[in-house]
């Protein structure tokens, strides 16, 4: 917790200096992909949510950079064998994506790295995940005044998986398209 506080400091100051921050908040809908030559287990999309502080620092008048600190909640329903079992992946993300500014609305991509907090599990133990995600995202936002209306869809480009328990050569990704508004403060 201590982490996403001072997560969500950096972004604040970073913002406040350019006098752009905004509260984010939305829904998500994650899913978990498995690159391996088995398939005995099934992963299906499952909605969450997201909440933080997003930052917009421009840089002349067609580009931003735009900082953000979050929560998400992440992962996916497995069909194994019959029996349905939710997997839940909650990682504090920080996306720094750069932003190109179309009149209202404003086109952006960038990296994001993610600390996993929590992990609930039917499938997987806790400790078979990695702590850390990083990968790319992409999405638009409409801005009307103060307030903002996204959509981002983020992919890992690592594995998140720690512990193998398909065999060899396998890869679980995270997958996520989220749909949110924002707050200018």
């Amino acid at each position: 917790m201590r982490r996403f506080l001072l997560l969500c400091l950096l972004v604040s100051s970073a913002a406040c200096l350019s006098g752009q921050i905004m509260i984010r908040g939305g829904l998500n809908y994650s899913n978990i992909s498995i690159d391996s030559g088995t398939d005995d287990v099934v992963f299906n999309s499952k909605p969450g949510f997201h909440l933080g502080l997003n930052g917009n620092i421009p840089v002349g008048n067609l580009w931003s950079i735009r900082p953000a600190a979050l929560y998400h909640l992440k992962g996916g329903n497995s069909d194994d064998g019959g029996a349905t079992e939710d997997t839940d992946l909650s990682y504090i993300e920080v996306p720094v994506n750069l932003g190109l500014n179309l009149g209202p609305l404003v086109i952006e991509a960038g990296p994001y790295f993610g600390y996993l907090l929590n992990t609930s599990s039917g499938v997987f133990d806790p400790e078979s995940f990695n702590n850390t995600d990083w990968g790319a995202n992409f999405g638009a936002v409409l801005e009307l005044d103060k307030l903002g209306i996204g959509i981002n869809y983020s992919n890992s480009l690592v594995n998140i998986e720690a512990q193998d328990r398909f065999g060899a050569a396998t890869d679980l990704t995270n997958g996520n398209l989220s749909l949110f508004l924002y707050y200018r403060l």
